[in-house]
């Protein structure tokens, strides 16, 4: 009995991240892989994500301490957070990459 709510709930609130535009259908996909693969597959995708994201975000808030900002470094940085964002279904952080990306090239141009 418990189970089957805390199972609606999860389903609610990830449904709830679709509506609010945080996933996508990819995030979708990888939950297929629950059924078809074993579930550990998925979390370790998720986990690897997170690893790989905590990382990069690491290293771009050292370079936004710089008193010299290369811009175009720090593009990079967020493309590759976009990347992971994009397989993984995170739509918002995708979303967020993307306008600091187009920023970064923009204040590159301006220089």
């Amino acid at each position: 009995m418990a189970l089957s709510i805390l199972k609606g709930l999860l389903q609610e609130y990830v449904q709830s991240l679709f509506d609010e535009g945080i996933l996508n259908d990819q995030f979708s996909q990888i939950q297929t892989l629950k059924s078809v693969e074993e579930p550990e597959h998925v979390v370790q995708l998720i986990d690897t994500y997170f690893i790989d994201v905590e990382t990069i975000l690491s290293e771009l808030t050292t370079y936004i301490d710089y008193p010299d900002l290369d811009f175009s470094k720090l593009a990079t940085l967020a493309h590759k957070v976009e990347e992971r964002s994009l397989s993984i279904g995170a739509e918002h952080v995708r979303l967020a990459c993307a306008d600091l990306i187009q920023a970064c090239n923009q204040t590159n141009e301006e220089k």
